[in-house]
């Protein structure tokens, strides 16, 4: 609370000392105690009380003509909560050999979209969108608090819903374009098994140009060192090629050091957990809470208050014999 007039709140210590000493007074009259004793002993008790609501209510009446008179004003208090303020964009390669199944017992593809759901789970206040490429990219989901929507779409993600190929530079200007317009932190996390080979857009000149927005990246590259077995449909059936893992770890670690971030390699299912942990606990921002208050005058609704209390004092008053 808070009073605009506050030196008229020096009558309440004023008003408090002239009731002692008016109550103290009138015990110590030798002419009505006599009466007094009289009228106590043959009122009810609960009479006695309620002929002592009239005298209670005026001091009311004072006492809120004080705070009145002082202009009290209550205040509103709402809290503002700030979330960490991080915008993340994921850039998940959907190519072909993702299907290589070295992340048994499942594929490439499958461990990485479960993974990504985890880290999704645990970042309930910040803005994540999806980025889906292969030979070209698609905005699956921009960025959103909507966890259901983004989980969602994530789960209907297939391997093959766009042509063929790794277009490493045009994912990331896909990503860093969705980003462009956040006023939060800007983090990129991009994630394949492959080396660039369509799109008209180089990785390196993505990167500068997501240096230049202020978005970091971490690039993760995924597959076991060596051969892995890729499953080809055959007709009806199934058949694998093996095809040597070619991560282009180098141009990799150059995107993430152009934008202030890190290079991984993930090989197996455990490591790539591990890699989003890591990631998790180095973009982590502390939630800043505000507090504040607003003001609104309540001086008008004290005198209407003050209007009935002196109504039913009057009422009461009417309806009961004058007792000292």
């Amino acid at each position: 609370m808070k009073f605009q007039r506050p030196e008229f709140l020096l009558l309440i210590p004023v008003l408090i000392a002239a009731v002692v000493l008016y109550i103290s007074k009138r015990k110590r009259s030798s002419v009505g105690l006599g009466y007094i004793r009289f009228y106590e002993m043959a009122t009810p008790a609960y009479l006695k009380y309620l002929l002592k609501v009239p005298e209670a209510l005026l001091y009311t009446v004072l006492i809120i003509s004080i705070l009145s008179s002082a202009e009290l004003s209550l205040s509103s208090k709402y809290r503002e909560v700030y979330l960490p303020g991080i915008d993340i964009m994921i850039a998940l390669d959907i190519s072909r050999s993702m299907a290589a199944e070295d992340f048994a017992p499942r594929n490439r593809f499958e461990v990485a979209r479960k993974v990504i759901e985890e880290f999704i789970s645990k970042r309930e206040a910040d803005r994540i969108g999806l980025v889906a490429f292969a030979g070209a990219p698609l905005l699956i989901c921009p960025l959103t608090l909507d966890r259901n929507f983004l989980l969602g779409s994530l789960r209907e993600l297939k391997i093959g819903e766009i042509e063929d190929g790794t277009a490493l530079g045009l994912a990331i200007a896909e990503a860093v374009t969705d980003l462009q317009e956040s006023r939060a932190a800007r983090v990129m996390i991009l994630l394949t098994d492959g080396v660039n080979n369509k799109g008209e857009i180089s990785p390196l000149d993505a990167a500068s140009f997501a240096r230049k927005a202020g978005v970091k990246i971490y690039a993760i590259g995924v597959g076991r060192r060596g051969v892995a077995k890729i499953p080809i449909e055959v007709g009806i059936g199934v058949r694998y090629i093996e095809k040597r893992v070619s991560i282009d770890e180098e141009v990799l670690t150059r995107i993430a050091e152009l934008t202030g971030g890190r290079y991984f390699r993930a090989e197996d299912p455990r490591g790539l957990k591990e890699i989003f942990r890591e990631i998790d606990k180095m973009e982590k921002r502390k939630a800043r809470i505000k507090i504040s208050s607003t003001y609104r005058p309540v001086y008008n609704q004290l005198n209407f208050f003050i209007l009935l209390v002196l109504f039913v004092w009057l009422a009461i008053k009417a309806g009961f014999p004058e007792v000292p």
